[in-house]
């Protein structure tokens, strides 16, 4: 049985293929999601690669928040002649992909879609999401706090959270574009392009 997902971003649909395991499993429909926009997470993706997406942590296939990159786990390859049982591998050489930051982004606006979307509308608090709550320690998190409010870390996540998506693609509802200086500043380098 499949679930799917489709989130509104920018005003686009991105469908989410999840699998819902267990034959007792309730029929499950497709969820209209809001999301802040993508082409900032790109940014904030770094961010979350490094602090969460080790093989430990949320680098690993049964997390619900799955997060890829060249530092933990890595997008399945398509190539048949792989000899890796499930498709995934971890680390390697390779820059986290497009494809894989796409998969992040999917992952962490699905993990809550209807809070995400009040979020994202305006009408919730980010703290409201689990995502805020656990890597500042403020709802039991096995992997322990990662950063504290108000930190670079947390400013750059929290920014994040508050671009409108009605404000298009790269902008927050100011106008503005998303300022990264935190998500750097939190990572201790430039982030990629």
């Amino acid at each position: 049985m499949k679930l799917v997902h489709r989130l509104v971003v920018g005003g686009g649909l991105l469908p989410l293929a999840l699998v819902a395991w267990g034959a007792c499993a309730p029929e499950l429909g497709v969820t209209d999601a809001q999301c802040p926009p993508f082409e900032d997470f790109k940014k904030v993706s770094p961010l979350l690669e490094q602090r969460c997406g080790t093989l430990d942590c949320h680098g690993a296939v049964s997390r619900p928040l799955r997060i890829y990159s060249s530092v933990g786990l890595r997008l399945p390859d398509d190539d048949p002649s792989d000899d890796i049982a499930d498709g995934h591998y971890s680390g390697g050489p390779e820059r986290t992909t497009l494809q894989e930051v796409e998969a992040n982004y999917l992952t962490v606006c699905g993990l809550e879609p209807e809070i995400m979307t009040a979020v994202a509308a305006g009408a919730a608090e980010p703290t409201e999401l689990t995502l805020v709550r656990k890597p500042r320690l403020s709802e039991k998190h096995k992997g322990g706090r990662i950063w504290d409010e108000g930190k670079p870390g947390d400013r750059c996540l929290v920014a994040w959270l508050r671009l409108a998506p009605a404000a298009g693609e790269g902008g927050g509802s100011d106008g503005l574009p998303f300022n990264d200086a935190d998500c750097r500043e939190a990572l201790g380098a430039e982030t990629p392009d």
